[in-house]
């Protein structure tokens, strides 16, 4: 299963709900950092051995062997670094210019993430029409739009799903799934997702599923500072609500039946010291 999590202009934490979500996920998965922006994964988390992630693979060296192997259904794995026996990661680039070295890379990108062994979860930035990072959402099974839960947040997620919706329906050649999440504060967090769903239901944007993950600035410092999100951070308010949102998510997985080999269940291969999935990512 492909998800693609986006945000909107000044939405907070598209990339924690991104990391959360893949932590949090029923299967193993990878979370791979497709902003055209930019990111900072790379800094952020850390191998078990509490050593940074090594310089590369990186979106960019997946990118750039995506080229000449749009379905190679191990490509993923080979070049995810191993967070826990479940969860692997791909950093982006840190700097908006080295985009540009994904210049035509990004259907290519689109087609091995897609054919990927293991279910992804990408993180693809502020997502628009226009974003560089469209044929990712286009190809996802679930396309997530993380907004804040305001009257000014809801009207931004509510807009931007209109414009998006159709923009993404007109590449699939057939309508998207789209789930519009919120960062909410744990009270009233039911009473937020109400209000935003009568605010879509409204303005004729449906079906579209709605969701949350609960603001929790402590476990976000947490994945901050490199802790691992699939050890005691499990137990956070942040995670719970992650977990929720990733069954109710993965459960509406039906395409891998009927895709290609079936995808790994059981955790990652390999285990060597320094946790990388492959010592080698094949190019």
């Amino acid at each position: 299963m492909l998800i693609a999590v986006g945000g909107e202009k000044g939405s907070p934490g598209a990339t924690t709900t991104a990391v959360a979500l893949a932590a949090s996920w029923p299967n193993p998965s990878v979370v791979v950092e497709a902003d055209p922006g930019g990111g900072d994964l790379a800094l952020r988390l850390r191998l078990p051995s509490g050593e940074a992630l090594p310089p590369t693979p990186t979106v960019l060296t997946l990118a750039a062997a995506a080229r000449a192997h749009l379905e190679d259904t191990q490509l993923v794995l080979r070049h995810a670094s191993g967070l826990s026996d479940r969860l692997g990661v791909i950093p982006g680039h840190l700097l908006a210019e080295q985009s540009a070295g994904m210049a035509g890379s990004w259907e290519a990108l689109a087609s091995v993430l897609s054919y990927s062994e293991l279910d992804v979860i990408v993180d693809v930035g502020r997502l628009d029409s226009g974003s560089p990072a469209m044929p990712i959402a286009a190809a996802a099974d679930a396309v997530v739009v993380v907004g804040r839960p305001t009257t000014a947040g809801g009207l931004r997620l509510r807009e931007r799903i209109k414009t998006l919706g159709p923009a993404l329906a007109a590449r699939r050649g057939q309508p998207a799934m789209i789930w519009a999440v919120v960062v909410t504060p744990a009270r009233h967090s039911d009473a937020y997702i109400a209000d935003l769903q009568h605010m879509l239901i409204a303005a004729g944007v449906d079906p579209v599923s709605v969701g949350h993950v609960l603001f929790d600035a402590a476990a976000a410092a947490r994945i901050d500072d490199g802790e691992n999100p699939t050890g005691r951070m499990s137990r956070t308010p942040l995670m719970r609500s992650a977990r929720d949102l990733a069954g109710r998510i993965s459960s509406l997985d039906a395409r891998h039946v009927a895709r290609g080999p079936d995808r790994p269940r059981n955790g990652f291969d390999g285990g060597n010291p320094s946790h990388r999935l492959n010592p080698e990512a094949a190019m």
